[in-house]
């Protein structure tokens, strides 16, 4: 895999350079990095229940979660990342349930449930243990090509996560295309790493920088839940390329201080996940005057981008949204109508992507999998294609406009969330017969969810009250920015001619 040769090149060549460094003060050397990563391949090869299988790594921002997710990578293991913050007991026991009992590398302590449904577990102390034993991993092991590298859980439609399957090859060619977003990249500079490791977006510093002799600097959450905390970090950290959803930048935007007097190693900014609103583009290259803003799309299912675009002041000026950009190479997009036939010229329809960024499919669902997977002829060769079921218009110069979701799944401050599975989630808990979730928008985007549903509250208890219990059963079951914002209790849900529900009756009450 060119990846792992890129690091282990970078563990003899700049040996004592920081691979890794946390807000919290740990760091890892490319050569710590590299023979931690050895050690612990040896161990997974021992343990893991069977050649090639799945395994879960459980934490948050500790450097052993990369060097665990390099061991996996070397020990011829796809890994799963779950963060214990963002992902609850019950969501992250399901994974494991999907993955049939895996191997748990848990790096931070694990509830339970999640334990319970493990084949073996490598607690952090036995990690530790096996560093300072030592190690090697077998060249012959290490993934490539059609291995399977990563399997990312996104949220589901049917109320249970679903686990995207990306490979080897499709890792590595997006790290060839992403490594020069902005300008041609020089070793050495430091990543912003803020989203959690579950998250696809994390890819992209997790590729950039350790493939540049580059180094990561990780938010941990302690210090994301302190405003202060967190811009102290920042204003500390040398970041040169910040990395990041557009919302998170909007946050830090909100703090006066946020620009290139207190940040004054931030040449590029790298947004994907959500929306890049020209506002905030313009606001960013007011702050940190010089600095390149790049606005990327692609979805999980397409290995994190495959569009990219510098925006420039001009372009963030116009009275239109901004572009998402021309695709990579080996990548070709098109739009197509309900029945998959391409639309005209500049016309609204699907996004549908192919090429060697697709990938393979969602594990152990071959009809989810069939659903919007396929295959296309592109250049010669047989590639993979997939619905994304995103709104877009190519125009005449072949660059992509975004426009939303065709579904009901939705992108919440970066998180790409399915209703379905919250609206699930609410019919589970006691008492709630039927229930639907909206959206409330602002400024273009979803601004927060709200859960409508039918349900037994007891005379002596307010709406209010009942509407909070009902969050925080739900805290319990999903990840944090799933959780509606508003709860709204009916006796009955609106109808529309044909039978269903009235969801948009239902979102103007929700506002």
């Amino acid at each position: 895999m060119k990846y792992l040769q890129s690091i282990e090149h970078y563990s003899t060549t700049r040996p004592h350079a920081p691979a890794i460094r946390t807000s919290a003060g740990e760091r890892m050397s490319y050569q710590e990095l590299w023979q931690a990563s050895e050690a612990i391949a040896q161990l997974v090869e021992r343990t893991a229940p069977s050649a090639d299988s799945p395994v879960m790594v459980y934490g948050n921002k500790e450097p052993l979660m990369v060097a665990a997710f390099l061991a996996c990578m070397k020990a011829g293991h796809p890994y799963v990342p779950v963060d214990r913050f963002s992902v609850p007991a019950e969501r992250a026991a399901s994974i494991a349930r999907q993955l049939s009992h895996p191997l748990l590398i848990a790096v931070a302590e694990a509830p339970f449930e999640v334990v319970d449904a493990a084949d073996a577990v490598l607690d952090a102390a036995m990690l530790r243990a096996c560093i300072e034993a030592g190690g090697s991993s077998s060249h012959a092991r290490w993934i490539d090509g059609e291995d399977l590298c990563y399997i990312l859980f996104t949220s589901g439609s049917t109320g249970a996560p679903k686990g995207v399957e990306v490979t080897a090859g499709c890792f590595d060619g997006f790290c060839s295309w992403a490594r020069d977003l902005g300008g041609a990249p020089r070793d050495g500079r430091v990543y912003l790493d803020q989203a959690p490791f579950s998250f696809d977006l994390s890819v992209f510093e997790l590729a950039c920088a350790l493939a540049t002799g580059g180094s990561l600097y990780s938010l941990t959450h302690e210090t994301q839940a302190s405003a202060r905390g967190q811009f102290e970090a920042l204003s500390s950290s040398g970041v040169n390329v910040w990395v990041s959803t557009p919302s998170f930048a909007e946050l830090c935007l909100a703090d006066e201080a946020f620009g290139a007097d207190a940040l004054d190693g931030v040449e590029l900014f790298l947004f994907c996940g959500e929306t890049l609103t020209n506002a905030t583009a313009l606001h960013l290259m007011e702050r940190f005057d010089g600095a390149t803003v790049v606005n990327t799309y692609g979805p999980t299912e397409s290995t994190v981008a495959v569009t990219d675009i510098v925006v420039t002041p001009e372009l963030a000026r116009l009275d239109m949204p901004l572009p998402v950009g021309t695709p990579r190479p080996g990548t070709r997009l098109r739009i197509v109508d309900e029945a998959g036939a391409d639309v005209g010229a500049s016309c609204w329809g699907e996004v549908v992507i192919e090429g060697d960024t697709v990938a393979r499919g969602y594990y152990g669902r071959a009809d989810l999998t069939e659903a919007v997977f396929g295959t296309a002829m592109l250049d010669g060769r047989l590639v993979r294609s997939y619905r994304t079921g995103d709104e877009g218009r190519l125009d005449e110069l072949g660059m992509l406009h975004y426009r939303g979701r065709l579904d009901l799944q939705v992108k919440l401050h970066g998180y790409r969330i399915e209703l379905g599975e919250i609206e699930e989630g609410l019919r589970r808990l006691p008492g709630v017969s039927a229930a639907v979730v909206t959206t409330v928008e602002h400024g273009g985007k979803v601004s927060h969810l709200v859960g409508h549903v039918v349900a037994d509250v007891p005379a002596d208890t307010s709406a209010f009250r009942a509407g909070l219990a009902i969050k925080d059963e739900l805290k319990a079951r999903l990840p944090h920015y799933m959780v509606p914002k508003k709860i709204v209790f009916h006796d009955a849900f609106p109808m529309t001619g044909n039978g269903k529900v009235d969801r948009r009756a239902l979102a103007a009450q929700g506002r």
